[in-house]
Protein backbone atom coordinates (compact mmCIF):
# COMPACT_ATOMS: atom_id res chain seq x y z
CA UNK A 1 0.00 0.00 0.00
CA UNK A 2 2.92 2.38 0.77
CA UNK A 3 4.59 1.74 -2.30
CA UNK A 4 1.03 2.34 -4.24
CA UNK A 5 1.16 5.91 -2.34
CA UNK A 6 4.32 6.30 -3.18
CA UNK A 7 4.06 5.68 -6.84
CA UNK A 8 0.98 7.90 -7.06
CA UNK A 9 2.57 10.79 -5.58
CA UNK A 10 5.83 10.50 -7.72
CA UNK A 11 2.87 10.56 -11.20
CA UNK A 12 1.50 13.24 -9.92
CA UNK A 13 4.60 15.45 -9.56
CA UNK A 14 4.98 16.42 -13.40
CA UNK A 15 1.77 17.43 -12.81
CA UNK A 16 2.24 19.45 -10.48
CA UNK A 17 5.46 20.75 -11.85
CA UNK A 18 4.04 21.63 -14.74
CA UNK A 19 1.47 23.84 -13.11
CA UNK A 20 3.96 25.48 -11.32
CA UNK A 21 5.57 25.95 -13.77
CA UNK A 22 2.28 27.40 -15.93
CA UNK A 23 1.76 29.65 -12.66
CA UNK A 24 5.20 31.33 -13.26
CA UNK A 25 5.31 31.51 -17.33
CA UNK A 26 1.56 32.48 -17.59
CA UNK A 27 0.25 34.02 -14.58
CA UNK A 28 3.58 35.46 -13.10
CA UNK A 29 4.02 38.43 -15.49
CA UNK A 30 0.07 39.37 -15.03
CA UNK A 31 0.70 40.06 -11.40
CA UNK A 32 4.07 41.49 -11.87
CA UNK A 33 2.27 43.80 -14.49
CA UNK A 34 -0.21 44.49 -11.35
CA UNK A 35 2.29 44.70 -8.98
CA UNK A 36 3.96 47.33 -11.00
CA UNK A 37 1.27 49.66 -11.18
CA UNK A 38 -0.30 52.86 -9.30
CA UNK A 39 -3.19 54.80 -8.75
CA UNK A 40 -3.49 58.97 -8.60
CA UNK A 41 -6.28 60.07 -7.34
CA UNK A 42 -7.53 63.27 -5.79
CA UNK A 43 -10.46 66.19 -6.08
CA UNK A 44 -10.66 69.06 -8.06
CA UNK A 45 -11.92 72.33 -5.33
CA UNK A 46 -11.73 75.75 -6.25
CA UNK A 47 -10.68 78.60 -4.10
CA UNK A 48 -13.93 78.45 -1.80
CA UNK A 49 -13.44 74.81 -1.47
CA UNK A 50 -16.17 73.45 -3.75
CA UNK A 51 -15.99 70.61 -6.07
CA UNK A 52 -15.20 71.48 -9.45
CA UNK A 53 -16.85 68.84 -12.21
CA UNK A 54 -15.83 68.82 -15.39
CA UNK A 55 -12.18 69.83 -15.62
CA UNK A 56 -10.00 67.95 -17.58
CA UNK A 57 -6.95 66.60 -15.65
CA UNK A 58 -3.47 65.39 -16.68
CA UNK A 59 -0.54 63.18 -15.62
CA UNK A 60 2.56 63.51 -17.73
CA UNK A 61 5.36 60.81 -17.15
CA UNK A 62 7.82 62.65 -16.92
CA UNK A 63 10.44 60.27 -18.48
CA UNK A 64 8.77 59.36 -21.56
CA UNK A 65 6.73 62.12 -22.05
CA UNK A 66 3.53 60.34 -22.05
CA UNK A 67 0.22 62.71 -20.96
CA UNK A 68 -2.58 60.68 -19.81
CA UNK A 69 -5.98 62.19 -19.24
CA UNK A 70 -9.27 62.08 -17.11
CA UNK A 71 -11.95 64.49 -16.26
CA UNK A 72 -13.38 65.49 -12.81
CA UNK A 73 -16.70 63.66 -12.03
CA UNK A 74 -19.80 65.47 -10.24
CA UNK A 75 -18.17 65.16 -7.34
CA UNK A 76 -14.77 67.07 -8.46
CA UNK A 77 -12.92 63.15 -8.09
CA UNK A 78 -10.16 61.80 -10.60
CA UNK A 79 -8.49 59.25 -10.74
CA UNK A 80 -5.75 57.66 -13.09
CA UNK A 81 -5.81 53.81 -12.34
CA UNK A 82 -2.74 51.40 -13.59
CA UNK A 83 -0.02 54.16 -14.33
CA UNK A 84 3.51 52.80 -14.31
CA UNK A 85 5.38 53.73 -11.56
CA UNK A 86 7.59 56.91 -12.36
CA UNK A 87 7.87 60.64 -11.64
CA UNK A 88 5.14 62.19 -12.66
CA UNK A 89 3.96 65.82 -13.16
CA UNK A 90 -0.28 66.95 -11.90
CA UNK A 91 -1.72 69.40 -14.77
CA UNK A 92 -4.64 71.09 -15.40
CA UNK A 93 -4.58 73.47 -18.03
CA UNK A 94 -6.49 76.84 -17.95
CA UNK A 95 -10.31 76.11 -18.00
CA UNK A 96 -12.45 79.20 -19.47
CA UNK A 97 -11.92 82.09 -18.20
CA UNK A 98 -12.60 81.01 -14.53
CA UNK A 99 -9.96 78.91 -13.35
CA UNK A 100 -5.81 79.59 -13.71
CA UNK A 101 -3.49 76.80 -15.43
CA UNK A 102 -2.52 74.24 -12.21
CA UNK A 103 0.30 71.95 -11.87
CA UNK A 104 2.45 70.06 -9.62
CA UNK A 105 5.25 68.28 -9.87
CA UNK A 106 7.43 65.41 -8.73
CA UNK A 107 4.80 63.63 -8.12
CA UNK A 108 6.40 60.01 -7.43
CA UNK A 109 4.29 57.18 -7.97
CA UNK A 110 5.54 53.88 -6.58
CA UNK A 111 4.64 49.76 -7.66
CA UNK A 112 1.44 48.91 -5.95
CA UNK A 113 0.80 52.71 -4.70
CA UNK A 114 -2.77 54.45 -4.35
CA UNK A 115 -1.63 58.18 -4.35
CA UNK A 116 -3.81 61.17 -3.09
CA UNK A 117 -3.28 64.31 -4.48
CA UNK A 118 -6.03 67.13 -4.64
CA UNK A 119 -5.83 69.87 -6.54
CA UNK A 120 -6.59 73.49 -5.35
CA UNK A 121 -7.36 75.81 -8.49
CA UNK A 122 -7.24 79.47 -8.47
CA UNK A 123 -9.42 82.27 -9.83
CA UNK A 124 -7.45 84.09 -12.80
CA UNK A 125 -8.10 87.81 -13.75
CA UNK A 126 -11.55 87.81 -13.53
CA UNK A 127 -11.42 86.30 -9.99
CA UNK A 128 -13.99 83.86 -10.29
CA UNK A 129 -16.90 86.55 -11.37
CA UNK A 130 -20.19 84.71 -11.18
CA UNK A 131 -22.01 84.66 -14.22
CA UNK A 132 -18.95 85.68 -16.49
CA UNK A 133 -18.09 82.17 -18.39
CA UNK A 134 -20.34 79.64 -19.34
CA UNK A 135 -17.46 76.95 -20.47
CA UNK A 136 -17.84 74.02 -17.77
CA UNK A 137 -21.76 74.62 -17.37
CA UNK A 138 -22.04 74.24 -21.02
CA UNK A 139 -19.63 71.60 -21.20
CA UNK A 140 -20.97 69.25 -18.48
CA UNK A 141 -24.83 70.47 -19.83
CA UNK A 142 -24.01 68.21 -22.98
CA UNK A 143 -21.68 65.94 -21.57
CA UNK A 144 -23.28 62.28 -22.81
CA UNK A 145 -23.80 63.54 -26.13
CA UNK A 146 -22.96 60.80 -28.73
CA UNK A 147 -23.72 59.63 -31.99
CA UNK A 148 -22.40 59.67 -35.37
CA UNK A 149 -21.52 63.38 -37.37
CA UNK A 150 -24.08 64.39 -39.54
CA UNK A 151 -24.34 65.07 -43.36
CA UNK A 152 -25.24 67.45 -45.49
CA UNK A 153 -27.41 67.59 -48.66
CA UNK A 154 -24.06 67.09 -50.43
CA UNK A 155 -22.76 64.76 -48.61
CA UNK A 156 -20.02 66.57 -46.74
CA UNK A 157 -19.74 66.75 -42.97
CA UNK A 158 -22.18 68.96 -41.59
CA UNK A 159 -20.44 72.15 -39.37
CA UNK A 160 -23.52 73.73 -38.31
CA UNK A 161 -24.64 74.15 -34.81
CA UNK A 162 -23.86 76.07 -31.64
CA UNK A 163 -20.67 74.92 -30.28
CA UNK A 164 -18.52 75.26 -26.77
CA UNK A 165 -15.57 76.78 -27.98
CA UNK A 166 -12.00 75.89 -26.40
CA UNK A 167 -8.53 77.03 -26.60
CA UNK A 168 -5.75 74.43 -26.80
CA UNK A 169 -4.79 73.04 -23.25
CA UNK A 170 -1.68 72.32 -24.31
CA UNK A 171 -0.52 74.71 -26.51
CA UNK A 172 3.12 74.77 -27.81
CA UNK A 173 5.94 77.81 -26.91
CA UNK A 174 5.45 80.66 -30.25
CA UNK A 175 8.93 80.49 -31.76
CA UNK A 176 8.99 84.61 -31.20
CA UNK A 177 11.53 86.99 -33.07
CA UNK A 178 12.55 89.14 -29.89
CA UNK A 179 10.71 92.32 -30.63
CA UNK A 180 7.49 89.98 -30.81
CA UNK A 181 8.51 88.31 -27.23
CA UNK A 182 8.86 91.95 -26.23
CA UNK A 183 5.85 92.94 -27.02
CA UNK A 184 3.84 90.05 -25.59
CA UNK A 185 6.23 90.76 -22.17
CA UNK A 186 4.76 94.49 -22.09
CA UNK A 187 0.89 93.31 -22.79
CA UNK A 188 1.03 91.12 -19.80
CA UNK A 189 3.15 93.72 -17.45
CA UNK A 190 0.33 96.56 -18.02
CA UNK A 191 -2.55 94.15 -17.70
CA UNK A 192 -3.34 93.81 -21.23
CA UNK A 193 -4.84 97.47 -21.37
CA UNK A 194 -4.51 97.87 -25.31
CA UNK A 195 -6.28 94.45 -25.58
CA UNK A 196 -8.37 95.61 -28.60
CA UNK A 197 -11.80 94.48 -27.17
CA UNK A 198 -10.87 96.97 -24.57
CA UNK A 199 -12.20 99.47 -26.89
CA UNK A 200 -15.00 97.79 -28.04
CA UNK A 201 -12.79 96.61 -31.50
CA UNK A 202 -12.81 92.49 -32.74
CA UNK A 203 -11.47 90.08 -30.14
CA UNK A 204 -10.36 87.40 -31.86
CA UNK A 205 -9.09 86.62 -35.63
CA UNK A 206 -10.04 83.07 -35.76
CA UNK A 207 -12.86 81.77 -32.82
CA UNK A 208 -10.06 80.77 -30.01
CA UNK A 209 -11.94 81.25 -26.86
CA UNK A 210 -13.83 79.59 -24.17
CA UNK A 211 -17.01 81.21 -25.56
CA UNK A 212 -19.97 79.61 -27.83
CA UNK A 213 -19.94 80.07 -31.92
CA UNK A 214 -22.25 79.22 -34.04
CA UNK A 215 -21.80 77.76 -37.69
CA UNK A 216 -23.93 78.33 -40.50
CA UNK A 217 -22.89 75.90 -43.32
CA UNK A 218 -24.28 76.21 -47.02
CA UNK A 219 -22.36 74.58 -50.00
CA UNK A 220 -20.86 78.08 -51.18
CA UNK A 221 -20.71 79.78 -47.88
CA UNK A 222 -19.65 78.92 -44.18
CA UNK A 223 -20.62 81.82 -41.61
CA UNK A 224 -19.03 81.83 -38.26
CA UNK A 225 -20.76 83.77 -35.69
CA UNK A 226 -19.42 85.39 -32.45
CA UNK A 227 -20.63 86.53 -29.30
CA UNK A 228 -18.52 89.93 -28.92
CA UNK A 229 -17.55 92.96 -31.41
CA UNK A 230 -17.09 92.19 -34.98
CA UNK A 231 -19.53 89.11 -34.68
CA UNK A 232 -19.39 87.16 -37.43
CA UNK A 233 -16.62 85.80 -40.00
CA UNK A 234 -17.12 84.39 -43.10
CA UNK A 235 -15.42 81.76 -45.17
CA UNK A 236 -16.35 81.07 -48.73
CA UNK A 237 -16.29 77.79 -50.58
CA UNK A 238 -17.49 79.00 -54.24
CA UNK A 239 -14.09 78.42 -55.95
CA UNK A 240 -12.90 82.64 -55.49
CA UNK A 241 -9.12 83.07 -54.96
CA UNK A 242 -7.45 85.20 -52.55
CA UNK A 243 -7.60 88.74 -53.33
CA UNK A 244 -4.10 89.62 -55.40
CA UNK A 245 -3.83 93.18 -52.95
CA UNK A 246 -6.06 92.77 -50.21
CA UNK A 247 -7.26 95.23 -48.31
CA UNK A 248 -6.31 94.56 -44.67
CA UNK A 249 -9.32 93.92 -41.51
CA UNK A 250 -9.49 92.66 -38.79
CA UNK A 251 -10.50 88.95 -39.56
CA UNK A 252 -9.07 88.94 -43.07
CA UNK A 253 -10.39 87.50 -46.39
CA UNK A 254 -11.07 83.52 -45.57
CA UNK A 255 -11.60 81.11 -48.21
CA UNK A 256 -12.17 77.24 -47.82
CA UNK A 257 -12.04 73.67 -49.49
CA UNK A 258 -13.19 69.99 -48.57
CA UNK A 259 -10.18 67.86 -48.66
CA UNK A 260 -12.26 64.44 -47.58
CA UNK A 261 -14.22 65.12 -44.69
CA UNK A 262 -11.69 67.94 -43.62
CA UNK A 263 -12.71 71.18 -44.05
CA UNK A 264 -9.29 73.80 -45.08
CA UNK A 265 -9.72 77.45 -44.25
CA UNK A 266 -6.70 79.50 -46.00
CA UNK A 267 -6.52 82.82 -44.13
CA UNK A 268 -4.76 86.25 -45.36
CA UNK A 269 -4.86 89.87 -45.60
CA UNK A 270 -5.56 90.77 -41.58
CA UNK A 271 -4.59 94.35 -40.47
CA UNK A 272 -1.52 94.46 -37.70
CA UNK A 273 -3.90 95.84 -35.31
CA UNK A 274 -5.87 92.64 -34.52
CA UNK A 275 -3.85 90.01 -31.46
CA UNK A 276 -3.18 86.53 -31.69
CA UNK A 277 -3.66 84.03 -28.61
CA UNK A 278 -1.48 84.12 -26.01
CA UNK A 279 -1.33 87.85 -26.52
CA UNK A 280 0.73 87.87 -29.28
CA UNK A 281 0.83 90.74 -32.12
CA UNK A 282 1.72 89.67 -35.97
CA UNK A 283 2.28 91.82 -38.85
CA UNK A 284 0.39 91.77 -42.14
CA UNK A 285 2.06 88.81 -43.17
CA UNK A 286 0.29 86.69 -41.45
CA UNK A 287 -1.05 83.60 -43.00
CA UNK A 288 -3.39 81.08 -41.35
CA UNK A 289 -4.54 77.20 -42.54
CA UNK A 290 -7.54 76.23 -40.19
CA UNK A 291 -8.14 72.21 -40.37
CA UNK A 292 -12.32 71.51 -38.99
CA UNK A 293 -12.92 67.67 -38.52
CA UNK A 294 -16.03 66.19 -37.22
CA UNK A 295 -15.29 62.68 -35.73
CA UNK A 296 -18.50 62.66 -34.65
CA UNK A 297 -22.04 64.24 -33.35
CA UNK A 298 -20.50 66.02 -29.77
CA UNK A 299 -17.02 67.07 -31.14
CA UNK A 300 -15.64 69.02 -33.59
CA UNK A 301 -11.21 68.91 -33.30
CA UNK A 302 -9.84 72.07 -35.41
CA UNK A 303 -5.98 72.27 -35.98
CA UNK A 304 -4.57 75.31 -36.82
CA UNK A 305 -0.89 76.07 -38.61
CA UNK A 306 -0.11 80.09 -38.22
CA UNK A 307 2.62 81.62 -40.46
CA UNK A 308 4.36 85.11 -39.82
CA UNK A 309 7.93 85.61 -40.97
CA UNK A 310 8.01 88.75 -39.14
CA UNK A 311 7.00 87.72 -36.18
CA UNK A 312 7.92 83.85 -36.12
CA UNK A 313 10.87 82.16 -36.92
CA UNK A 314 8.68 79.12 -37.55
CA UNK A 315 5.12 78.26 -37.72
CA UNK A 316 3.21 77.92 -34.21
CA UNK A 317 0.73 74.85 -34.29
CA UNK A 318 -2.79 74.77 -32.17
CA UNK A 319 -4.87 72.33 -31.38
CA UNK A 320 -8.62 72.83 -29.90
CA UNK A 321 -11.42 70.04 -29.70
CA UNK A 322 -15.23 71.82 -29.36
CA UNK A 323 -18.23 70.50 -27.85
CA UNK A 324 -21.61 70.55 -29.66
CA UNK A 325 -24.03 73.00 -27.74
CA UNK A 326 -27.57 71.98 -29.31
CA UNK A 327 -29.90 73.67 -26.83
CA UNK A 328 -27.76 77.26 -26.80
CA UNK A 329 -27.90 79.65 -28.92
CA UNK A 330 -25.15 82.94 -28.84
CA UNK A 331 -26.18 86.07 -27.63
CA UNK A 332 -25.64 89.58 -28.51
CA UNK A 333 -22.80 91.45 -27.41
CA UNK A 334 -23.26 95.68 -26.85
CA UNK A 335 -20.06 97.51 -26.17
CA UNK A 336 -21.08 100.31 -24.18
CA UNK A 337 -20.14 101.74 -20.24
CA UNK A 338 -16.57 99.98 -20.58
CA UNK A 339 -14.67 100.38 -17.72
CA UNK A 340 -11.63 97.68 -18.45
CA UNK A 341 -9.48 100.78 -20.00
CA UNK A 342 -9.82 102.90 -16.39
CA UNK A 343 -9.57 99.86 -14.29
CA UNK A 344 -6.26 98.30 -15.71
CA UNK A 345 -4.32 101.57 -16.54
CA UNK A 346 -1.50 101.64 -13.62
CA UNK A 347 -2.27 103.94 -11.16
Amino acid sequence: MQNTHKANRLAEAPMVLSAFVFTLLVLGPVAFAQNSRGVITGTVTDPDKATVAGVQVQAKHIATGTVYKTESTRTGAFTFSELPAATYELYVPATGFTFAPYAKKDIRLQAGQRLTADIRLEWPINLGTVGDDTFLTLRNRYAGLSGPAPRSSDGKPDLSGVWNGSPDPNPEQPALLPWAAAVQKQRFANNLKDLPSAYCLPGEIFPSAPLPYKIVQTPSLILQLFEFEGGFRQIFLDGRKHPADPDPTWRGHSIGRWEGDTLVIDTIGVNDRSWLPAFLPHTEMLHMVERYRRPDLAHLNIDVSIEDSGTLTKPWQLHMVWTLAPGEEIGEAICENNKYIENTRPK
